[in-house]
């Protein structure tokens, strides 16, 4: 197991094989908040770590950089609540993100089938046909 020094020197690496080994280390929540908090500049990396602790992925689904909030959309395990706040972004390419998840309450579920964006729509109904009630799945 790599330590925080060595961890956070991948991390900021230019490679980015060092940043994709960096990403799939197993580390103790405090050492990604401690990377975080040192590096903000390393935000849109740390969200794309699917291992990120679910308390720094929900402080990522609320930050300023559409690009972070995306990647949290795709690959974090944020609480419901911010998956609830992400599935009512202002950008319709984060609200389809969520679309695509397959761990979505019903009631984020329903206002992604009702969201004004056709493409988020057209995306909850091709990725989360399964858990439609029979009549939204038919067409009614």
């Amino acid at each position: 197991m790599l330590d925080t020094k060595q961890l956070q020197d991948l991390l900021v690496s230019k490679h980015h094989l060092d940043q994709r080994f960096a990403l799939s280390m197993t580390a103790r929540p405090e050492t990604w908040h401690y990377i975080y908090n040192k590096h903000p500049e390393l935000a849109f990396t740390l969200a794309q770590n699917p291992n990120l602790p679910a308390e720094l992925a929900d402080e990522l689904a609320s930050h300023p950089d559409p690009r972070v909030r995306l990647m949290i959309a795709r690959h974090g395990q944020p609480s419901f609540s911010a998956l609830k706040q992400l599935s009512e972004d202002n950008e319709a390419a984060i609200r389809l993100a969520v679309a695509k998840r397959q761990d979505l309450d019903g009631q984020l579920l329903d206002s992604l089938f009702e969201d004004d964006d056709a493409g988020v729509q057209l995306a909850a109904q091709l990725y989360q046909q399964a858990q439609q009630p029979l009549a939204r799945a038919s067409g009614w």
